[in-house]
């Protein structure tokens, strides 16, 4: 468990808006200097400078989660401006929401897989040996409660990589143990965000500033968790050293009904054998 986060540097992505910046702005309060990191520079722009009205040290990040070249560049410039990542939130992602199989083309297969995959992975591989050097990190993987039990369908892309990431935390957190380094995931229900909006590009549509009526807008209801209380479950988590952040504890019947149809494939009785 550690209690002061104080001066440490915290890297959030997907920070310009949404549950990033609600973990950006919980971080600050604790103290931590925030390099805020988003593909969307305007947006970036706006939201550091709101933090940074607010007393917090912040670095804005121009960041593409699928540039490799671009994390190294970005890793150069927070540690020369605010010092050595510590606290890595990966929590830049889109969503395929109401996007049927048939209507997912290679294209937008690759481009959903790059993003909240392969971005987990590049954030993890450029700021790890650091967190190891200082003998102390913590490492955030922004999944989904689709991560966790599938509820609605047309959501395959989305559900394979936010399965994938509660997989990856789990293996390294058993990996990480020994050297220090923790490994949590956020697996957030229903949250206030833009993320009905930033999703709409990779899916070749327009941008829109009403969220749509089908299912594709959930993220842009005003009954939705505030982000900012995502933000303070991240902050307690970090604290104590949680594998599972959880925001939604009316979820629980379902993840627990999935659990238990797994558990009754274990169950003998049930087992036909294929010989027969």
């Amino acid at each position: 468990m550690i209690d002061d986060l104080g001066g440490k540097v915290a890297f959030v992505t997907g920070s310009a808006g949404g549950i990033g910046l609600g973990i950006a702005r919980a971080l600050a309060e604790a103290g931590m200097q925030i390099a805020l990191a988003d593909i969307d520079s305007v947006a970036l722009e706006a939201s550091a400078a709101e933090l940074t009205e607010s007393g917090a040290t912040v670095l804005p990040v121009p960041l593409d989660v699928t540039d490799r070249a671009a994390w190294s560049a970005a890793a150069t410039e927070v540690e020369r401006h605010l010092g050595p990542v510590q606290v890595l939130c990966n929590n830049a992602g889109v969503s395929t929401m109401g996007v049927r199989f048939d209507e997912i083309t290679p294209e937008l297969w690759d481009k959903v897989i790059a993003i909240n995959l392969t971005g987990v992975y590049n954030g993890i591989h450029t700021f790890l040996d650091g967190m190891r050097t200082a003998g102390w990190g913590h490492i955030v993987n922004t999944s989904s409660m689709g991560g966790l039990v599938c509820l609605v369908p047309n959501l395959s892309p989305y559900a394979a990589t936010k399965y994938a990431v509660v997989g990856l935390t789990e293996s390294l957190r058993l990996e990480l143990a020994p050297e220090n380094v923790a490994v949590s995931v956020l697996c957030p229900g229903g949250v206030r965000t833009r993320l009905w909006r930033t999703s709409r590009p990779i899916r070749g549509l327009p941008d829109v500033d009403t969220p749509p009526e089908d299912i594709s807008g959930q993220s842009g209801s005003p009954n939705a968790m505030d982000p900012y209380l995502v933000g303070r479950k991240v902050l307690t988590a970090i604290r104590n050293n949680d594998l599972y952040i959880i925001t939604h504890p009316e979820m629980r019947p379902p993840v627990q009904a999935r659990t238990d149809h797994l558990l009754a494939a274990f169950d003998d009785s049930s087992a036909t054998d294929s010989s027969d």
